[in-house]
């Protein structure tokens, strides 16, 4: 009878220390999670800004070589150079960033910008251009997307007024909205009446929220 009550007693014990450590886990869970989060969240803006960083110092570069003093054009038109073949217009979805690639990757600028970073790149609206990207040795119209699959957007300062579309890499993460293009416009400096880098260019992630002009934006300059 003792032994019996003994085993009882000591299964008894292990549920309670079980159901102990069960507790101490979900409170750890709760006050860890927001932690975790917040420092994937703070990895992605890193990374997102370094794929900015790089593009900006391609656009950069493009403008230098040979004095041309103009940036990659965000409008499939090339002011100086008609025989480069680029199929495109301002209307359509992902046009900035997808003509700002296309420039900077024919081999005549001697740009190795992209072509090594393959997962930093996506084609969201599957459109292609009338002849290879030399240094991509592609047709695909390729987008540089940020941490969260968003394609980047890239506006000139001839540009600023206008309103770029752009297509979400995931859709799903906007299902219930059945949002599946987005509107994005070049940041205006807060402290005048014109847009930031009023001479140069903007680069703009969507950032976390996926959507354009927002708190949580990232972009180049910086606001």
């Amino acid at each position: 009878m003792n032994a019996t009550l003994n085993r009882v007693r000591a299964a008894g014990f292990t549920l309670v220390e079980l159901l102990v450590v069960i507790g101490l886990l979900s409170i750890l869970a709760v006050v860890l999670l927001p932690s975790i989060s917040g420092a994937t969240q703070q990895g992605d803006r890193v990374e997102t800004l370094a794929r900015m960083q790089r593009l900006q110092q391609a656009a950069e570069g493009f403008a230098r070589l040979q004095n041309r003093g103009y940036y990659p054009p965000d409008n499939f038109t090339d002011p100086t150079n008609p025989d480069i073949k680029v199929k495109g217009s301002v209307e359509e979805t992902n046009s900035g960033i997808e003509s700002a690639m296309i420039f900077l990757h024919q081999r005549a600028e001697g740009l190795q910008v992209f072509d090594d970073k393959e997962d930093w790149l996506a084609n969201t609206d599957g459109d292609s251009n009338i002849a290879d990207i030399p240094l991509l040795q592609r047709r695909a119209k390729v987008e540089v997307v940020d941490a969260w699959g968003t394609p980047l957007a890239y506006f000139t300062n001839q540009s600023y007024g206008r309103t770029q579309k752009i297509k979400l890499a995931n859709d799903a993460a906007n299902d219930a909205a059945k949002v599946n293009v987005i509107d994005v416009t070049a940041w205006k400096n807060p402290n005048s009446n014109g847009y930031l880098a009023p001479r140069g260019f903007q680069i703009i992630s969507a950032g976390p929220d996926m959507k354009f002009n927002t708190e949580d934006d990232l972009s180049i300059p910086e606001r």
